[in-house]
């Protein structure tokens, strides 16, 4: 430990010379790193053979056997029959202590006696060096493992207690600039231990368990990163199926209560026995009682049933895990992206088709309201016809869409062949009509003069490759979920004829059609790796293209909302 160091940095200032900032570690160890907790347990595990080597300690009627201490890390509880007994314990933690270096938090330390059941007031006990551990009353409780206790625990101050704290994170969480798959991490990673370390101790009921899962979806909703009639089951189903990966505090609940239980009525230690025997309901768990009511605990296949089933919701589920889709490629955006919680949000409800258009209102809502598109005043205003099927959105929103993709693609094609020297993001990227070295030639969006007429002569990307003499058609579609495979092989037909006077009129040996789709909902089908591969692109590059689609979408959905109807 002579050797280590630590730096402190405040970000945004200036930093100084790395010797200036450096800070020796001259006492105790590091916490938050995986060898620290380790060591610290090393050091303090004799102390417990010690305690239970001693002889000291509080007897249980029923098997004679001793109990001295509770140890877990850093906390420790003495057990003993009389004042006696117990001052011996402490002086062998003292001795300890004091072998070790280690220091006794004497603020947080405190001794409590209790009589035939009831505390009783006492004097405090002495240790070796002076100092004075003091006694509790009656009224006071003493915190042993992060939760307040006495005789028994104060549930519903303690339930009180929990609940600021956990929705004092909550809000913190929500309130930050972190990316919406970020906020639901902090969100199970830093707010729900909070709760989570109750489970099985306090006694939570189903309503308030519920309650507390409502008012969760509530502090979403007011953030925006929830649309208040989007699937709740979907919230709770890990993103790589498609969710939005927040652990639900009910299940959670039930599932740690039911383990616990299990592990102490298949535990043959005395200790174990004696609890099992005695807990008639001192505890949630109530391990003495044959008839206990197991609660029900919600797993991941349940909750894809019910979303499965929806009317609505359940659309997007069956498109997500048809058989040509690839789920993988197709919830990237949810692992992987970096939405702000707001658009996160409204993408869901956008799949989840609960966003407020004349058809929702007329056939869900049922509110009279008639069911015409203010773009294109055609009937059937729904949000599948407004992000793929609106006549007046054609030529300027998907056509904006369907940009944003063949950018991404005819930028990584330049600059592989070398035909542009600096990358950009997609968004600024401005391709032109036609690059140029010695090996490669690219064109973007330029109609092909052939010797005889072909209809679809207009790819949206054309590559020559000189080296290899060959050429390759690239074209780009953004269809609804249920046409993705379909429009993918209507591209490749299209584009047939153009491809045999291509061989032709340039002098290569073979042209090689792409099609690059992605679902207007940032579906991917799995043959598109193999479309990518033929165009020696790396796989990353459809994380991108999803993106892009996703906020595309977003962008036409909330244009056409603020049209009036």
């Amino acid at each position: 430990m002579g050797q280590w160091r630590t730096a402190l940095r405040y970000p945004g200032c200036r930093q100084t010379a790395i010797h200036d900032v450096l800070i020796k570690i001259e006492r105790g160890i590091f916490q938050g790193d995986s060898l620290s907790p380790l060591w610290f347990c090393l050091a303090l595990n004799p102390l417990s053979t010690l305690l239970e080597g001693s002889g000291f300690g509080y007897r249980l009627q029923k098997d004679d056997q001793v109990i001295s201490h509770l140890l877990y890390m850093d906390d420790l509880k003495l057990l003993a029959s009389n004042k006696l007994q117990l001052t011996k314990l402490l002086k062998v933690t003292e001795n300890f202590s004091n072998s070790i270096k280690m220091e006794f938090g004497v603020d947080k330390c405190a001794v409590m006696y209790v009589k035939k059941g009831v505390i009783v007031e006492s004097e405090g006990i002495e240790l070796l060096d002076s100092t004075k551990l003091r006694s509790l009353s009656a009224t006071e409780t003493y915190k042993y493992l992060g939760i307040s206790q006495s005789l028994g625990i104060p549930e519903s101050n303690m339930k009180q207690t929990l609940q600021e704290r956990f929705f004092g994170r909550l809000k913190k969480v929500l309130k930050s600039l972190l990316s919406g798959g970020n906020k639901v991490r902090a969100c199970n990673g830093w707010v729900m231990p909070v709760l989570m370390y109750s489970f099985g101790i306090l006694r939570w009921t189903q309503t308030e368990l519920d309650a507390l899962d409502r008012k969760v979806r509530t502090l979403l909703t007011a953030s925006r990163m929830h649309h208040p009639r989007s699937s709740v089951m979907r919230l709770y189903i890990p993103r790589k199926l498609g969710g939005r990966g927040l652990l639900n505090i009910k299940t959670l609940h039930n599932r740690e209560v039911c383990n616990l239980r299990e592990y102490f009525l298949h535990t043959d230690v005395g200790v174990h026995r004696n609890v099992v025997a005695v807990d008639t309901g001192f505890t949630p768990l109530a391990l003495a009682k044959e008839n206990w009511r197991r609660p029900v605990v919600l797993g991941v296949n349940d909750r894809r049933e019910v979303w499965k089933g929806k009317e609505l919701h359940g659309r997007f589920y069956r498109a997500l895990n048809g058989s040509d889709i690839d789920l993988k490629a197709s919830t990237t955006w949810l692992r992987h992206g970096d939405l702000f919680g707001e658009t996160e949000g409204f993408v869901c409800a956008i799949m989840d088709e609960v966003i407020m258009t004349n058809n929702y209102r007329k056939y869900i809502l049922k509110d009279g309201t008639v069911d015409i598109c203010r773009a294109c005043h055609r009937p059937g205003e729904s949000i599948r016809h407004i992000i793929s099927g609106c006549s007046r959105l054609a030529n300027g929103e998907y056509l904006h869409r369907h940009n944003q993709v063949a950018r991404i693609v005819h930028q990584q094609l330049a600059l592989k062949y070398h035909l542009v020297n600096l990358e950009v993001p997609y968004y600024r990227y401005v391709p032109d009509p036609v690059l140029e070295n010695g090996r490669a030639t690219l064109y973007w969006d330029r109609s092909i003069i052939t010797d005889r007429t072909i209809v679809a002569n207009k790819p949206d990307i054309v590559l020559i490759d000189r080296l290899e003499r060959r050429a390759m058609i690239v074209d780009i579609a953004v269809p609804h979920d249920e046409n993705l495979v379909k429009v993918e092989k209507e591209k490749q037909i299209k584009y047939l004829d153009l491809s045999h006077e291509i061989v032709d009129m340039w002098n290569v040996d073979s042209v090689i059609i792409v099609p690059i789709v992605v679902s207007a909902h940032g579906l991917i089908a799995k043959s598109l790796d193999q479309h990518l591969k033929r165009l020696t692109l790396d796989g990353w590059i459809k994380g991108l293209m999803q993106k892009a689609v996703l906020l595309d979408t977003a962008r036409i959905v909330r244009r056409f909302l603020s049209l009036e109807s």
